[in-house]
């Protein structure tokens, strides 16, 4: 019996041994033009392969390796910038919140299609660090306000501005959570106001200039001047009122650094 016992024994091994020597070192080209090679061999539904290109490395099964499927998560594949990685980036079909940031992030710099709607991200672009998903999903874990819901029920929103005023480039130092309430605090809308500065209008009729305030969603009137100066120092002192008064409303559940830039925020007649 133990000889019979050995005998298979054998013949495992020597089958492992078989393929081993049929599958190791094979190379193959996948959908999108990659290509892998298999580096280790456990058995068909158990395989490493290597991509050529970047040295990732990922467990599968002969078959996937096959059919061409395999995607190198080191390559930049997300609009054609972002790498994903070796996190997973969903769980049940569905998108992890991270990654849904990540994403939108990545879409308004890099998306010509998205940046023809909104043209204020056309010079906007992403950091080195952010642009490797595990190193934004860390860091998005360790940030103050990141996975809180505002009075809506609506998710504090990335901001890239708030902390450095002007910023152009999402970054750990630079990015932020905040409520919407106040990631729209320092929207200016530029085309629906036309040539007068932030927060005045002409009015052709009175021959003067208007200043005005959109404080919860309600503008409001702040009278009607005989230059376009005038009217503009009147909305920048309201203006700076209402956002300190948004900052306190938000002061417990903000990033200190965030409420700090809030209450010191400076509006300017080029805003």
């Amino acid at each position: 019996m133990s000889n019979k016992g050995e005998e298979m024994k054998d013949f495992a091994v020597g089958s492992l041994e078989y393929w081993k020597n049929q599958w190791l070192g094979k190379v193959f080209e996948m959908e999108d033009g990659d290509f892998v090679k298999i580096v280790e061999y456990r058995k068909s539904r158990s395989i490493t392969v290597e991509f050529l290109k970047t040295g990732f490395t990922l467990n599968t099964n002969l078959d996937r390796v096959k059919e061409g499927k395999l995607k190198d998560r080191l390559k930049p594949s997300v609009h054609g910038v972002g790498i994903i990685g070796e996190h997973p980036i969903s769980t049940n079909q569905k998108h992890h919140k991270e990654y849904h940031i990540w994403e939108g992030m990545l879409d308004r710099c890099y998306n010509p299609v998205t940046q023809k709607k909104q043209p204020s991200y056309l010079d906007c672009k992403v950091s080195g660090q952010f642009l490797y998903y595990p190193n934004f999903k860390e860091w998005c874990n360790n940030q103050i306000g990141f996975g809180l819901k505002d009075d809506n029920g609506k998710a504090f929103a990335l901001d890239k501005d708030i902390l450095v005023k002007g910023n152009r480039e999402y970054s750990p130092e630079t990015c932020c959570f905040v409520p919407t309430e106040i990631n729209t605090l320092m929207v200016g809308c530029k085309r629906k106001r036309g040539s007068t500065t932030v927060g005045t209008a002409y009015d052709k009729k009175l021959k003067k200039f208007r200043s005005s305030i959109v404080k919860y969603g309600v503008k409001s009137h702040l009278g009607c001047y005989n230059t376009e100066l005038e009217a503009f120092q009147v909305y920048k002192i309201a203006k700076e009122v209402y956002i300190k008064e948004v900052a306190n409303k938000w002061k417990d559940q903000i990033d200190p650094r965030v409420y700090d830039a809030l209450m010191t925020y400076q509006v300017e007649i080029t805003d």
